[in-house]
């Protein structure tokens, strides 16, 4: 039995939870940077100074067990507590520390003057000792990632707020519907509204049409949930899809994409920053601020 946490302990809790968020032991191996004799060595004398078993491993799957389940719980609240911790007694000097989890919608890098990036040089230049840890999210994972911190902050659109999280607005662009030069209305000179409408579309999965499209097609031949994959089948010349207007430039300027429908069938969208409800810690803080200057310089406020 367990009764008190010695170093090797942590480590060895720090595998259990790896191995649980992986569900496996063989998907663990890479976050882990070890293989799947060390990390099942390290679960079993885990077990032993538990004195139960954390999960079901073998031919048969992966599970966890019901007492891993909650020691998984109580895992996350030791580390979430211990990290709350250093940032505390670390800040007490003035430095920024630990490390922040940012979740971003992609192709985020061709707003004009790149506003992310200068907040990140911005941040960068602080008193500062933080591991930034950036990854590419739609926005329905941004969201879950930080209800089960997994993540400190997001940039996205958000067409649906959740309660559980503050959203703040930080830029807005505009979407315009494009098709490609293989596409048959590319050579069509004005088409109307009801041939674009009527054509075969690209659906965004996370934004609900009647809450910011001016149009509502009815023929979606596919549903996509990164700006990349929305440019990938309107490049395909089999559908139409909305694409921000900075994203599509170097493809329109190389006439492998049209604009269609003007300003009339074109939208206005909100790049939210959203995070926790709880009071952000100063590294969080400062990295907001330096995100708020960055907007109020860029020419696409």
């Amino acid at each position: 039995m367990l009764t008190n946490l010695s170093d090797i302990d942590l480590k060895l809790l720090r595998v259990f939870v790896a191995v649980a968020e992986a569900q496996g032991v063989s998907a663990a191996q890479e976050t882990l940077l070890m293989n799947q004799s060390t990390i099942s060595t390290h679960l079993a004398s885990l077990e032993t100074r538990l004195g139960f078993r954390l999960c079901q491993r073998g031919r048969s799957g992966f599970r966890l067990t019901p007492k891993g389940e909650r020691m998984l719980i109580a895992c996350r609240s030791l580390f979430n507590a211990a990290r709350d911790f250093t940032r505390v007694s670390q800040s007490l000097n003035g430095l920024l520390t630990g490390d922040l989890q940012i979740g971003l919608v992609d192709n985020l890098v061709s707003l004009p003057g790149n506003p992310f990036s200068q907040a990140i040089q911005h941040f960068q230049r602080r008193h500062q000792d933080v591991q930034l840890q950036c990854r590419i999210c739609s926005p329905n994972e941004i969201e879950q990632g930080l209800l089960h911190r997994q993540l400190d902050l997001g940039i996205g659109y958000f067409g649906q707020q959740l309660e559980a999280l503050c959203y703040q607005p930080w830029l807005e662009e505009t979407q315009a519907i494009y098709c490609s030069a293989d596409h048959p209305l590319f050579a069509v000179e004005a088409p109307d509204r009801e041939q674009i409408e009527n054509a075969r579309w690209v659906k965004r999965g996370y934004l609900l049409a009647q809450q910011l499209c001016p149009i509502a097609p009815p023929h979606l031949a596919a549903v996509a949930h990164h700006m990349e994959s929305v440019a990938h089948l309107v490049l395909s010349g089999t559908c139409l899809g909305y694409l921000p207007t900075h994203y599509a430039a170097r493809w329109v300027e190389q006439g492998l994409l049209r604009q269609l429908g003007g300003a009339a069938l074109s939208y206005r969208a909100t790049l939210s920053l959203v995070r926790r409800p709880v009071q952000p810690d100063e590294a969080l803080n400062a990295l907001l601020e330096d995100l708020a200057r960055a907007a109020r310089q860029s020419p696409h406020r």
